[in-house]
């Protein structure tokens, strides 16, 4: 029996030895994949260090130069050698880069995350340059605030006024894309107002209690961006009819024409325009002259005959793809415009604010 106890006692002990060297190994151990190492800390998520060359960051910013450019719009995030950067490490990793550069140093940057986006972002920046020297000292600026307060700020000072985010990322990826083309910063980088498809106008009052209302009591039980833009769609093409006869431009705006519950083509995008920016939906106007196809004989709505008209309507932003959004018309669908030759049409404009 005392040598049972033994052994035992010794396969307890043998146990107990095993598991704390357990422990200790993985309260030691960290992932490292390539340009990404996760410490991983008790009692919460993991601490990331993102690390990329000024090649990969130029690579990266091409990228984005290009698409900025067909969609008028910052991506939601950038792949970088196969690691998904969101947009607030990204524009820190850009600053990071272009101060490195300014001081001759070619070397890798890194960025923590997670950063938080900016909470009021705003903007009173006019159009205009900024030299060398000063881009260069925002981007510390930039750098130090992040750094502080892992956040980006609301806005940066310039001379040209405040900037935003949106046109940081713009401007900082046009910095290090003449950096990769050319070896050099550049002297100048041209900067202007971001065009926020969220912001409310005077005729698309997204702000608005009575619009806001509306548009939550739309999209309420909706999960997805497609869901809740369809939604708002279908109810304003099947409660606004075509007003007869018709008029010309903007005449009542988006609460003008909720309360008739009747209008033209423009003042029924003002009302399609304010319930996508209430509910958080990036929306703007296409104006372009386009050639309408004859009404059917089971059309309830539109033009008798078919013809050129200007016309307008709108283009709204989810996941990542700009839809047309044309309410006039039943036969219409969110994404698919049918009444009106899509493929053969002459384009007027693309607005954040109609200007008539």
């Amino acid at each position: 029996m005392a040598n049972i106890k033994k052994k035992l006692i010794f396969t307890v002990l043998l146990l107990v030895l095993a598991l704390a060297m357990c422990i200790s190994t993985a309260a030691a151990a960290s992932t490292t994949q390539k340009n990404t190492t996760s410490t991983y800390k008790a009692a919460g998520s993991p601490t990331t260090t993102v690390t990329v060359t000024i090649s990969q960051l130029d690579k990266s910013a091409e990228s984005v130069k290009a698409y900025i450019a067909k969609n008028k719009m910052i991506p939601d995030y950038v792949t970088i050698s196969g690691k998904q950067v969101t947009m607030p490490q990204y524009l820190y990793l850009l600053s990071y880069g272009v101060t490195n550069l300014n001081s001759k140093k070619k070397s890798s940057v890194s960025v923590k995350i997670p950063i938080n986006k900016a909470p009021k972002p705003s903007q009173t920046v006019k159009s205009g340059t900024l030299t060398k020297k000063e881009y260069v000292k925002v981007a510390g600026n930039l750098k130090k605030f992040v750094d502080t307060n892992k956040r980006l700020p609301n806005f940066l000072i310039t001379s040209r006024g405040n900037m935003r985010y949106e046109s940081m990322i713009d401007a900082y990826t046009r910095i290090i894309v003449f950096y990769g083309d050319n070896k050099r910063l550049p002297n100048t980088v041209a900067v202007a107002p971001w065009e926020t498809y969220l912001q409310p106008t005077k005729d698309a009052p997204s702000t608005s209690a009575t619009i806001k209302n509306l548009a939550a009591t739309l999209t309420k039980g909706k999960t997805t961006t497609l869901a809740k833009a369809t939604a708002i769609f279908n109810w304003v093409r099947d409660n606004i009819t075509y007003t007869d006869p018709m008029y010309y431009n903007t005449k009542k705006g988006a609460l003008g024409t909720l309360k008739a519950r009747n209008a033209t083509c423009c003042d029924t995008t003002h009302l399609l325009v304010a319930l996508y920016r209430a509910s958080g939906i990036p929306a703007r106007y296409r104006h372009a002259y386009c050639y309408f196809y004859p009404r059917d004989a089971d059309d309830i709505d539109g033009y008798d005959e078919g013809g050129w008209f200007g016309h307008v309507w709108a283009h709204v932003w989810v996941n990542g793809k700009w839809y047309d959004a044309d309410a006039i018309r039943l036969k219409n669908t969110f994404g698919t415009i049918k009444i009106w030759n899509t493929k053969n049409y002459s384009n007027r404009g693309t607005y954040a604010t109609l200007p008539f």
